[in-house]
């Protein structure tokens, strides 16, 4: 908002009435776009993929601007320059433990009806994703069920990537972006260690520090 009120003020616009669209909204893919093309080498190359998130939720209208700027985006770029993963929460209700996925659904309508369709969806959820809960919101979001995505729970965050890579996050994303394949699968040994060695380290110091508790008889405050 700052530049287009910087460029208003120098006389860019030659005195047209400034407005969020087109002026702001072109600010920001001009802004998405220059990013992008930034050489990640040091020298010419630019990056092979750049990653936007867009945070908030659908249907706020401080993300408004943004969401009209990356509908405009994704018809500009074409279906094979352009990847929407859209992440949403599939809470549990009730004493049954059933997912529903009515806030979903409802999320993927709304972010529809400006313009921008999913194509990827990234779920959130206490546990994995039954199967009858995946084809629901296949069904009714218009995403395929190997393009559904389930970020459960986990001991920490570096076992994220992990579960990403065992539901083959990533060759979906090569299908949709049209990406070679010639770095082959992604290597997680060394990322798979530091998340075990991660829960290692927490088991280990809650074990010590209940030890210590013990031994001098007394319940301690623990402050992390």
């Amino acid at each position: 908002f700052q530049s287009v009120i910087e460029k208003e003020r120098k006389g860019d616009y030659l005195g047209k009435t400034v407005q969020v669209v087109p002026h702001v909204t072109d600010e920001i893919k001009q802004w998405i776009q220059s990013v992008s093309s930034v050489p990640v080498d040091g020298q010419t190359r630019p990056a092979d993929v750049c990653v936007i998130e867009l945070g908030g939720t659908v249907g706020d209208i401080e993300s408004m601007p943004f969401i009209e700027a990356l509908r405009q985006l994704s018809f500009s770029l074409g279906k094979d320059n352009f990847c929407l993963i859209h992440v949403s929460l599939v809470p549990v209700l009730g004493v049954v433990g059933e997912q529903k996925t009515k806030p979903t659904q409802h999320s993927v309508r709304e972010l529809r009806a400006l313009g921008l369709t999913p194509d990827l969806l990234a779920c959130r959820s206490a546990q994995p994703l039954i199967g009858s809960a995946k084809e629901k919101l296949s069904q009714f979001c218009h995403v395929p069920v190997e393009n559904i995505l389930n970020i459960h729970d986990v001991p920490n965050i570096w076992h994220v990537p992990l579960i990403l890579r065992n539901q083959k996050a990533h060759e979906a994303i090569i299908k949709q972006l049209n990406l070679s394949r010639s770095a082959g699968p992604p290597e997680l040994r060394d990322w798979t260690l530091m998340a075990e060695s991660y829960d290692n380290l927490s088991t280990s110091v809650l074990k010590l520090l209940w030890l210590g508790s013990t031994l001098i008889c007394q319940i301690l405050t623990y402050q992390w």
